[in-house]
């Protein structure tokens, strides 16, 4: 069974929601999930919920509040059940516990600059992902949507990736239909095609007008107006 771990930010559920739970609804034989919740995230999250009018943010905090009970008493009937995802809420007090020069590793000055509650994300994934936590032996990556965020955590070393990310490699675990058209559909191009090199020096695939292959779609009427 293979494991991942995330540090889940705003705008990874904000922007990702269905992904997020399309991974945590897959079969629980072949993928389990660990999700850790940042304050920041929580904080986020509502805000964008009542200060913006944002239904993802408001579906996303509900989706935690879902996994965060089956968490704590399982056996619940849910989808969400069936699969293995373990959700950890963070104790806002162990931000007090982080140095921020132990985030900032690198000493880089535009960090120091950054707005408090950037700082407070970070903090939590450093505490994760950089082994701050000494009872927990996972490898653990944060997942963002935000490219500020995702530069801020290179500069401390921080190991990051987006939605697309996971995706691509969680489709190949589950094996999804959509992950299989796709591979399906880019074998296609590749058998009626010519490979050759662009002005840069880049591979592309050129095809004949007359062997134009279409990615699968479901069946249903065309529109008409």
């Amino acid at each position: 069974m293979s494991q991942y771990n995330f540090v889940v930010d705003a705008s990874a559920f904000e922007k990702g929601l269905g992904n997020i739970r399309r991974w945590c609804n897959g079969p629980s034989e072949k993928l389990s999930i660990n999700l850790y919740i940042p304050t920041f995230t929580l904080r986020e999250l509502d805000f964008l919920q009542h200060r913006r009018k944002s239904f993802s943010a408001k579906e996303s905090l509900k989706y935690i509040d879902t996994l965060t009970n089956i968490s704590d008493y399982g056996n619940g009937h849910d989808d969400e059940s069936s699969q293995k995802v373990d959700i950890v809420i963070e104790f806002p007090e162990i931000l007090d516990s982080i140095n921020w020069d132990d985030v900032n590793v690198n000493q880089v000055g535009s960090l120091d600059r950054l707005p408090r509650r950037l700082k407070t994300l970070l903090k939590s994934a450093a505490y994760k992902c950089l082994d701050m936590d000494e009872n927990d032996p996972l490898r653990w990556i944060l997942l963002t949507e935000d490219p500020q965020i995702r530069e801020a955590a290179k500069l401390c070393d921080i190991p990051s990736c987006s939605i697309v990310d996971v995706d691509n490699i969680l489709s190949k675990e589950l094996n999804l239909k959509s992950f299989q058209n796709s591979e399906r559909f880019n074998k296609m191009i590749k058998k009626n095609g010519t490979k050759q090199q662009d002005e840069n020096g880049g591979d592309v695939v050129m095809t004949d007008f007359n062997k134009t292959v279409y990615a699968s779609r479901e069946n249903g009427k065309l529109w008409t107006p």
